[in-house]
């Protein structure tokens, strides 16, 4: 049994499939019934067993099995008599409050709290007999694991429920219980249903369109103390008459920067002055990547009319988010945009918001770099290529190979127009280099330098 590729195959064609919905959007759940769950806050592992060898991972390998060995005793005894089976939990700490994600990894990493983690099991990904209904596979895990949540390892429970009672029950579990959300299934889909989360962020840039005069997207951040500022996420679910307001004042606040922000459709992001405080809607702060790597984002300061990076930081990334207002009675200031709002919505302690400086990451590399040149009547025009390898792709969230496009038009109105494409694959970045150059070098170029 491959377990490695058994895991990422199910977080490929399960888990990342999950649909997230508000509790205003439950209407978005298709007719028909359901087996509904109560969402724990907490880490999604895995326990694996092959033969007589047993042990608890995560998708990228990480072995916890030392840490919560009562946790893995426990279900080796309970399945003792089974000889390949993977089973997907979620880790989460019993306590008596709502659980949340940082009580998770405090338990992780503190001996004394380790006592009270939980492995609450919500499916079924491999095992000896073929059990393709989720139904089968509940009643195989109910009958190895039982239901209660004083086990070190249980089942987590479920309810067969119709379609219209989806709304009772998030009245119950979530809003009057304080539960994270609900989980709604079938075999055909898997929904995610969240209460909304509000959060104001800073504005620390923005994207241009194709519409004139209003603003694609903006990047935010949150006060990681009185100076630094952390980069949380980008967004933009922007309502119109907003796009145009925020288009009047971002502009204006227009500053420099020694690093840059590349949106999806490959334009760079404008740095502006720090002192636009927006509201937004949210259904979490997302603490991990998809290999279950903590997200780290860069960290800034603001100094000298120019928003310069100074290294990195433990992060989130937002989900599902779009823009409210903006918090004209907000000031840009850690008291009222700072990292508490993340610290209390995701639950992540702020121990774990750790810098990784700049100078300590390996250096990059340049690959390819061609510059050309061109007279005319209206001046001198420049176009500049550049591909290298960032190195930092196991330190950080850098993507493994950039390609780099600059084009300078001395009688341009808007003389320097950027564009950086991110590659997590050699050969893809140096074809798409090699295509930028054909496409955009001609006759009368001249190739100048290197």
């Amino acid at each position: 049994m491959d377990i490695a590729s058994s895991i990422k195959k199910y977080k490929n064609s399960v888990i990342r499939k999950y649909i997230s919905l508000s509790n205003d959007e439950i209407d978005v759940v298709t007719k028909g019934d359901y087996w509904l769950s109560r969402k724990y806050d907490g880490q999604l592992w895995f326990y694996c067993k092959s033969n007589k060898n047993s042990k608890i991972i995560n998708s990228n390998e990480n072995d916890i099995s030392t840490l919560i060995s009562d946790i893995k005793k426990e279900l080796d005894k309970k399945l003792s008599k089974t000889k390949n089976i993977i089973l997907a939990g979620e880790l989460y700490s019993l306590t008596k409050e709502r659980e949340r994600y940082g009580n998770t990894i405090s338990g992780l990493g503190d001996k004394s709290k380790r006592k009270n983690l939980r492995l609450g099991v919500f499916d079924l990904v491999i095992s000896d007999k073929l059990l393709s209904s989720f139904d089968e596979k509940y009643k195989f895990l109910k009958k190895n694991l039982g239901e209660n949540s004083k086990d070190l390892s249980h089942v987590l429970e479920h309810k067969q429920i119709k379609h219209s009672d989806v709304n009772k029950h998030f009245k119950e579990i979530v809003i009057k219980n304080n539960a994270e959300g609900l989980i709604v299934r079938n075999d055909s889909a898997v929904y995610k249903i969240k209460k909304e989360e509000t959060a104001d962020l800073l504005i620390t840039g923005y994207t241009l369109g194709k519409t004139l005069n209003q603003i694609r997207s903006i990047s935010l951040g949150v006060f990681l103390n009185e100076n630094e500022i952390l980069h949380v996420g980008s967004c933009g679910n922007i309502p119109t008459n907003l796009r145009k307001d925020l288009y009047k004042k971002l502009v204006k606040l227009k500053i420099n920067s020694n690093f840059q922000k590349i949106a999806s459709n490959g334009s760079a992001y404008n740095f502006i002055k720090p002192e636009i405080v927006c509201e937004i809607k949210l259904l979490e702060f997302q603490g991990d990547k998809s290999n279950d790597e903590p997200i780290r984002h860069l960290k800034y300061e603001y100094s000298n009319k120019s928003l310069n990076a100074t290294g990195r930081s433990r992060s989130v990334s937002i989900l599902n988010c779009n823009v409210v207002n903006i918090r004209s009675d907000k000031k840009a200031n850690f008291e009222d945009c700072g990292i508490n709002q993340i610290i209390k919505v995701s639950g992540i302690p702020k121990d774990e918001f750790k810098e990784v400086n700049n100078k300590d990451l390996p250096k990059s590399k340049i690959i390819k770099k061609e510059i050309f040149k061109k007279e005319s009547k209206k001046g001198t025009a420049i176009r500049k290529f550049l591909f290298w390898k960032s190195n930092k792709e196991k330190t950080s969230d850098y993507p493994s190979y950039l390609c780099y496009y600059l084009d300078y038009s001395e009688g341009r109105s808007d003389p320097i127009k950027r564009k950086l494409y991110p590659f997590e694959d050699e050969k893809l970045g140096l074809n798409h280099y090699k295509n930028l150059v054909s496409e955009n070098i001609k006759k009368g170029w001249e190739k100048h330098g290197a």
